[in-house]
């Protein structure tokens, strides 16, 4: 009896937390010992901001751990739940995408281009956690305090303030990104894209180092390697010293170029570190690969 009153309490929580279609806008504040929801997909877009506890988010099957401040995206389609591994105090503002035309305001710091939805698609982003330093994370912490001493008093959706501190949290988002000089309106790229910037690249250390590609194609410098591994199921570092591992071969079999040149061109110190790179990997040294053919 009692773990059927569990399961229908465990029910009635989820069921809550799911805008009906006839809502653009919920406001739920829980504190939780575990997470009340298995796996599940989104039909609406949600901001979740975690007031203080520490766990795991699990975002179509990838893990970002979580802690005091952070916030979180999410957009109809994806799949998430949480791990909670301390109480952690949860608020969901979940809406719709007609709950910005509802208000049919211009919002002059957003272009036609970008906005908020629009921000709650970029898949980066989703895929990792937006953590700000101060004074925004004192803000960012009143603004979600307000939002929930309003939900706790009238109807939101007809409030003004809640609408403009609601927006503010997508000013706080936009300048987020900004600062790590990622062009909002750039596409994600394909990974043919990515491949052939490598390839173009491979000799040139500095281009193909994380910050560079990453900044290249308007991805977190931060996430950039977890993104690579989801997309090409290998990561980057072992990707990039397969590319080069395969041209050093290449060059040793023509038996015309001189191992300072290889060394030079791939942007090895000297022969000295191009010779324990590719003995690491093929288990003999450059100079007796490079004479097997003879």
């Amino acid at each position: 009896m009692k773990y059927l009153y569990s399961h229908y309490i465990i029910l009635y929580i989820c069921a809550m937390r799911k805008c009906s279609q006839f809502e653009s806008l919920k406001i739920i504040d829980v504190i939780e010992e575990e997470y009340s929801c298995e796996l599940h997909a989104q039909d609406h877009f949600e901001i979740i901001y975690i007031h203080y506890g520490c766990g795991e988010h699990v975002f179509n099957e990838v893990t970002i751990p979580y802690e005091k401040g952070d916030l979180f995206l999410l957009a109809p389609g994806d799949r998430h739940y949480f791990t909670v591994k301390t109480v952690t105090r949860f608020t969901y503002i979940k809406f719709t995408s007609s709950y910005f035309e509802t208000y049919n305001r211009s919002y002059k710091s957003f272009s036609r281009e970008i906005t908020p939805t629009s921000i709650m698609e970029i898949q980066w982003l989703k895929e990792d956690k937006i953590t700000v330093s101060e004074p925004c994370q004192t803000i960012l912490k009143n603004i979600f305090e307000n939002i929930i001493l309003y939900n706790s008093t009238i109807n939101v959706l007809r409030s003004s303030i809640v609408y403009y501190h609601i927006l503010s949290i997508f000013g706080m988002i936009k300048e987020y990104i900004e600062n790590r000089n990622i062009e909002l309106k750039k596409k994600t790229p394909t990974n043919a894209h990515i491949a052939a910037y490598i390839q173009e690249n491979i000799s040139n250390r500095d281009c193909i180092s994380i910050n560079m590609i990453a900044n290249n194609f308007n991805i977190s410098p931060s996430y950039f390697s977890t993104y690579f591994k989801r997309n090409f199921e290998i990561s980057y570092k072992e990707y990039i010293e397969k590319m080069q591992l395969q041209l050093i071969k290449r060059r040793l079999e023509t038996g015309e170029i001189k191992l300072k040149e290889i060394a030079d061109e791939f942007g090895f110190t000297d022969v000295s570190h191009l010779s324990k790179f590719f003995k690491r990997h093929e288990g003999i040294n450059p100079s007796a690969y490079k004479n097997v053919g003879k």
